[in-house]
């Protein structure tokens, strides 16, 4: 103790025992302001304010992120003045709580150190669809599917999902379906009738999670469907009678042909009668019955189609025609005697006589095989006669043939 202005004389101190208490200006605690952090939200985003007591009313702080116990996610924060930032965009399916350590220090050097969990709010995520590959159809009646893969509400997997299909062509579909079973789906649709062209299928799946703080509860995916259209095909006959476009009537034993339009390639379905053209336009046949031909076109688009024509056959006796000439010397014409079309009248009977009125040939069953001769030996030139039986209750017909033999 100093004395100060005191004179020289004789004094009586007295004191009373007290405490001095020195404030250094150290932090007494850490705060931090939460604010709400959602997650998926990008780095940089707020997660707090910081703050600090002191018993020093004239203290400040500075911060720092530091080790040590609940230092766990440091990481996924910085820290910017007093504004705790992250660092990462927070993912609340991976984690909800961070867990952070902060030191606090004065302008005197005086620290303090506190740990804190910092929660992350979720946020409702896109739901999820596979990609759809587009379909391209000929047309049909019958319902078509396309396979849905990959439908889910996003990370929260404990939400509900519903499926939505929309069409950009209304004219093209008699009805359009979306069905889900777990993860999968599936898109039922029926043409309209006689409909062709395309359409883009909108697919969209929705979850219960809501919109709010930025959720989104929507996905979409779009494919193309093409309906491409059958052949129109058409089948004429080159002859006949009572012609219509599903038949016509022919004699027996005659050779028609079918030709048939609306495709770029063809298939006629196997015949007996046929004679050519199986895999062309054109058939060429010759039946011997009422037939019906059935031909599959092809188009442009690969769409197959199928269409029938009936031959009518008839029987038409003025069509067996035979021939008067018979010139049997080897040169291939008229070495035989030929009657067109006798071989679809397998119970005929052929007698010739000469001009005498004798029997010199006959036979059952005529196949256009006699060559002039009687007993092997040469019948001389002339003139001969035949008749032509087709059997009970049909007419007969009767005739010449002339012989001519090379001198």
């Amino acid at each position: 103790i100093v004395p100060s202005a005191a004179t020289s004389n004789n004094y009586q101190i007295s004191f009373v025992n007290g405490t001095l208490t020195i404030r250094p200006g150290a932090p007494t605690n850490i705060l931090v302001a939460g604010t709400t952090v959602y997650e998926n939200s990008p780095a940089g985003t707020p997660a707090g304010t910081l703050s600090s007591t002191s018993d020093d009313p004239a203290a400040t702080f500075t911060y720092a992120l530091v080790s040590g116990t609940g230092d766990t996610d440091n990481a996924s924060f910085s820290i910017s003045g007093n504004n705790l930032l992250t660092a990462a965009s927070l993912n609340f399916e991976n984690k909800a709580s961070y867990s952070i350590r902060l030191k606090s220090t004065t302008q005197y050097g005086f620290s303090l150190e506190k740990s804190f969990n910092i929660s992350i709010s979720d946020v409702n995520e896109i739901p999820t669809l596979d990609p759809i590959n587009s379909q391209t159809i000929c047309y049909t009646t019958a319902a078509q599917n396309v396979a849905l893969t990959g439908i889910s509400a996003g990370p929260e997997t404990a939400q509900t999902t519903t499926i939505t299909a929309t069409s950009s062509n209304n004219n093209l579909f008699q009805n359009i379906t979306a069905t889900k079973t777990g993860s999968s789906g599936n898109i039922s649709y029926r043409v309209r009738s006689g409909a062709s062209g395309t359409a883009t299928i909108t697919v969209t799946v929705k979850d219960n999670g809501g919109t709010d703080n930025g959720g989104v509860d929507t996905y979409s995916r779009t494919f193309v469907i093409t309906v491409n259209p059958l052949p129109v095909i058409a089948i004429a006959a080159n002859i006949g009678t009572n012609t219509t476009a599903t038949g016509t009537e022919v004699s027996k034993g005659e050779k028609l042909q079918l030709t048939a339009t609306g495709g770029v390639s063809y298939v006629w379905a196997t015949h007996s009668s046929i004679i050519s053209g199986q895999n062309t336009a054109t058939l060429t046949v010759r039946p011997r019955e009422t037939t019906t031909y059935t031909v599959t076109a092809t188009n442009g688009s690969g769409c197959t189609d199928t269409k029938t024509f009936t031959v009518t056959v008839v029987e038409d006796y003025a069509k067996v025609k035979a021939t008067n000439i018979l010139s049997p010397n080897g040169d291939g014409y008229n070495d035989k005697w030929v009657i067109d079309n006798i071989d679809f009248y397998p119970n005929n009977e052929v007698k010739i006589f000469d001009k005498a009125g004798r029997p010199i040939y006959s036979k059952k069953g005529y196949d256009n095989s006699w060559d002039g001769t009687l007993n092997g030996t040469a019948l001389s030139e002339g003139t001969y006669y035949f008749v032509l039986d087709f059997g009970t209750a049909s007419p007969k017909f009767k005739g010449f043939i002339t012989v001519i033999r090379e001198n």
